[in-house]
Protein backbone atom coordinates (compact mmCIF):
# COMPACT_ATOMS: atom_id res chain seq x y z
CA UNK A 1 0.00 0.00 0.00
CA UNK A 2 2.96 2.56 1.08
CA UNK A 3 4.43 1.71 -2.59
CA UNK A 4 1.22 2.30 -4.37
CA UNK A 5 0.83 5.61 -2.57
CA UNK A 6 3.94 7.21 -3.23
CA UNK A 7 3.45 6.18 -7.43
CA UNK A 8 0.18 7.44 -6.88
CA UNK A 9 1.72 10.58 -5.32
CA UNK A 10 4.14 10.95 -7.78
CA UNK A 11 1.47 10.87 -10.43
CA UNK A 12 -0.45 13.61 -8.78
CA UNK A 13 2.59 15.83 -8.27
CA UNK A 14 3.76 15.01 -12.09
CA UNK A 15 0.07 15.80 -13.56
CA UNK A 16 -0.43 18.82 -10.94
CA UNK A 17 3.32 20.26 -12.02
CA UNK A 18 1.76 20.45 -15.50
CA UNK A 19 -0.78 23.25 -14.32
CA UNK A 20 2.78 25.88 -14.27
CA UNK A 21 4.04 23.98 -17.99
CA UNK A 22 4.09 25.63 -21.40
CA UNK A 23 5.30 24.90 -24.56
CA UNK A 24 8.09 27.85 -24.58
CA UNK A 25 11.97 26.58 -25.16
CA UNK A 26 13.86 27.94 -22.39
CA UNK A 27 17.80 29.00 -23.00
CA UNK A 28 19.93 30.87 -21.45
CA UNK A 29 20.12 34.13 -23.29
CA UNK A 30 15.70 34.24 -22.65
CA UNK A 31 15.23 36.26 -19.97
CA UNK A 32 12.89 35.39 -17.48
CA UNK A 33 9.31 35.30 -18.05
CA UNK A 34 6.85 38.16 -16.75
CA UNK A 35 3.65 37.79 -15.56
CA UNK A 36 1.24 39.48 -18.31
CA UNK A 37 -0.28 42.66 -18.06
CA UNK A 38 -3.99 43.27 -17.39
CA UNK A 39 -5.73 44.43 -20.47
CA UNK A 40 -8.72 45.64 -21.68
CA UNK A 41 -10.82 42.83 -23.10
CA UNK A 42 -10.71 45.00 -26.50
CA UNK A 43 -6.98 44.56 -26.67
CA UNK A 44 -5.91 43.04 -29.85
CA UNK A 45 -3.77 39.68 -28.91
CA UNK A 46 -0.25 40.10 -27.42
CA UNK A 47 2.86 38.31 -29.14
CA UNK A 48 2.22 35.86 -31.74
CA UNK A 49 0.80 32.46 -30.60
CA UNK A 50 4.32 30.69 -30.81
CA UNK A 51 5.46 32.64 -28.01
CA UNK A 52 2.45 32.42 -25.85
CA UNK A 53 2.67 30.42 -22.69
CA UNK A 54 0.55 27.77 -22.48
CA UNK A 55 -0.87 28.49 -18.84
CA UNK A 56 -1.50 32.32 -17.19
CA UNK A 57 0.08 32.74 -14.09
CA UNK A 58 -2.48 32.97 -10.98
CA UNK A 59 -4.11 30.72 -8.37
CA UNK A 60 -4.83 27.72 -10.39
CA UNK A 61 -7.71 25.34 -8.98
CA UNK A 62 -6.92 21.52 -9.97
CA UNK A 63 -9.20 18.23 -9.51
CA UNK A 64 -8.08 15.18 -9.46
CA UNK A 65 -10.03 12.12 -10.38
CA UNK A 66 -8.80 8.28 -10.27
CA UNK A 67 -10.62 5.29 -12.00
CA UNK A 68 -9.29 2.27 -12.39
CA UNK A 69 -7.97 -1.07 -10.37
CA UNK A 70 -5.79 1.25 -8.32
CA UNK A 71 -7.20 4.55 -8.64
CA UNK A 72 -9.59 4.66 -5.72
CA UNK A 73 -7.11 2.37 -3.55
CA UNK A 74 -5.13 5.26 -3.94
CA UNK A 75 -6.84 8.47 -3.30
CA UNK A 76 -7.62 6.60 0.30
CA UNK A 77 -3.96 6.09 0.95
CA UNK A 78 -3.46 9.56 -0.24
CA UNK A 79 -6.37 10.95 1.95
CA UNK A 80 -4.31 8.57 4.99
CA UNK A 81 -1.04 10.08 3.80
CA UNK A 82 -2.15 13.46 4.52
CA UNK A 83 -3.13 12.82 8.13
CA UNK A 84 0.70 11.80 8.91
CA UNK A 85 3.03 14.34 6.72
CA UNK A 86 4.16 17.24 7.92
CA UNK A 87 3.53 20.60 6.31
CA UNK A 88 7.28 20.52 4.76
CA UNK A 89 6.41 17.51 3.41
CA UNK A 90 3.12 18.63 2.18
CA UNK A 91 4.63 21.91 1.04
CA UNK A 92 7.68 19.94 -0.89
CA UNK A 93 5.02 17.94 -2.91
CA UNK A 94 3.11 21.26 -3.98
CA UNK A 95 -0.18 19.39 -1.94
CA UNK A 96 -0.18 22.20 1.09
CA UNK A 97 -3.36 23.12 0.20
CA UNK A 98 -4.67 19.64 -0.81
CA UNK A 99 -7.92 18.01 0.20
CA UNK A 100 -10.06 14.55 -0.48
CA UNK A 101 -13.31 15.57 -1.24
CA UNK A 102 -16.45 13.97 -2.68
CA UNK A 103 -13.82 10.87 -3.67
CA UNK A 104 -11.52 13.61 -5.57
CA UNK A 105 -8.79 15.40 -4.74
CA UNK A 106 -8.80 19.29 -4.58
CA UNK A 107 -6.08 21.62 -4.66
CA UNK A 108 -5.28 25.07 -5.10
CA UNK A 109 -1.92 25.99 -6.20
CA UNK A 110 -0.12 29.74 -7.02
CA UNK A 111 1.67 29.57 -10.53
CA UNK A 112 4.20 32.07 -10.65
CA UNK A 113 5.43 33.13 -14.12
CA UNK A 114 8.69 31.36 -13.94
CA UNK A 115 6.44 28.21 -12.98
CA UNK A 116 4.23 28.91 -16.25
CA UNK A 117 7.33 29.32 -17.91
CA UNK A 118 8.72 26.17 -17.34
CA UNK A 119 8.27 23.57 -20.44
CA UNK A 120 7.28 19.89 -19.55
CA UNK A 121 10.25 18.39 -20.54
CA UNK A 122 12.03 20.55 -17.14
CA UNK A 123 9.06 19.41 -15.42
CA UNK A 124 9.41 15.73 -16.12
CA UNK A 125 13.63 15.74 -16.07
CA UNK A 126 12.71 17.65 -12.38
CA UNK A 127 10.29 15.08 -11.17
CA UNK A 128 12.73 11.97 -12.99
CA UNK A 129 16.10 12.58 -11.24
CA UNK A 130 14.34 11.45 -7.82
CA UNK A 131 13.26 8.38 -9.31
CA UNK A 132 16.54 6.10 -9.71
CA UNK A 133 16.10 3.68 -12.33
CA UNK A 134 13.21 5.32 -14.67
CA UNK A 135 13.89 5.95 -18.55
CA UNK A 136 14.17 9.85 -19.54
CA UNK A 137 10.79 11.14 -20.43
CA UNK A 138 9.64 10.76 -23.83
CA UNK A 139 7.84 14.27 -24.29
CA UNK A 140 6.12 15.24 -27.65
CA UNK A 141 4.38 18.34 -28.90
CA UNK A 142 1.62 19.45 -30.98
CA UNK A 143 -0.46 22.14 -31.40
CA UNK A 144 -2.53 22.42 -27.73
CA UNK A 145 -1.89 19.28 -26.78
CA UNK A 146 2.04 17.73 -25.35
CA UNK A 147 2.43 14.14 -24.46
CA UNK A 148 5.18 12.33 -22.78
CA UNK A 149 5.86 9.11 -21.55
CA UNK A 150 8.07 7.11 -19.20
CA UNK A 151 8.45 3.98 -17.38
CA UNK A 152 10.06 2.83 -14.23
CA UNK A 153 11.79 -0.68 -12.67
CA UNK A 154 12.65 -2.23 -16.31
CA UNK A 155 8.60 -1.56 -17.71
CA UNK A 156 7.26 -2.50 -14.23
CA UNK A 157 5.27 0.97 -14.02
CA UNK A 158 5.05 2.66 -16.91
CA UNK A 159 2.92 6.05 -17.13
CA UNK A 160 1.53 7.88 -20.87
CA UNK A 161 0.39 11.24 -20.25
CA UNK A 162 -1.62 13.80 -22.39
CA UNK A 163 -2.03 17.50 -21.42
CA UNK A 164 -4.69 19.23 -23.67
CA UNK A 165 -4.72 23.19 -23.03
CA UNK A 166 -8.10 24.27 -23.94
CA UNK A 167 -6.43 28.09 -22.91
CA UNK A 168 -4.55 29.51 -20.76
CA UNK A 169 -6.83 29.31 -18.06
CA UNK A 170 -7.72 26.00 -18.58
CA UNK A 171 -6.62 22.69 -19.15
CA UNK A 172 -6.35 19.16 -18.42
CA UNK A 173 -3.77 16.35 -17.65
CA UNK A 174 -4.49 12.76 -18.21
CA UNK A 175 -1.92 9.70 -16.87
CA UNK A 176 -2.51 6.01 -17.47
CA UNK A 177 -0.18 4.66 -15.01
CA UNK A 178 0.64 0.61 -15.39
CA UNK A 179 2.50 -1.27 -12.31
CA UNK A 180 2.72 -4.84 -12.82
CA UNK A 181 -0.94 -5.40 -14.72
CA UNK A 182 -2.44 -3.18 -12.28
CA UNK A 183 -3.48 0.12 -13.87
CA UNK A 184 -4.79 3.98 -13.07
CA UNK A 185 -6.13 6.79 -15.14
CA UNK A 186 -5.77 9.86 -13.42
CA UNK A 187 -7.58 13.60 -14.94
CA UNK A 188 -6.71 16.35 -13.76
CA UNK A 189 -8.57 19.61 -14.63
CA UNK A 190 -7.37 22.67 -14.39
CA UNK A 191 -8.48 26.29 -14.13
CA UNK A 192 -7.41 29.62 -13.29
CA UNK A 193 -9.47 30.73 -10.33
CA UNK A 194 -7.66 34.36 -9.77
CA UNK A 195 -4.92 36.05 -8.80
CA UNK A 196 -2.27 34.66 -5.99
Amino acid sequence: MEKLTGMAVVAVVVCAGLIGCSKKEETPSSPPAAAPAAAPAAAPAPAPAAAAPKVQPGKWQAITEMSGPMGQQALAGMEQAFKTMTPEQKKAANLDNAKVEGGKLVQEMCITPEMAGKTLQSLADAQLKNMPGCSPADVKSEGNKESMRFSCGDGKMSMDLEAVYVSPTENTVTSKMDMGGQGMTTTVTSKRVGDC
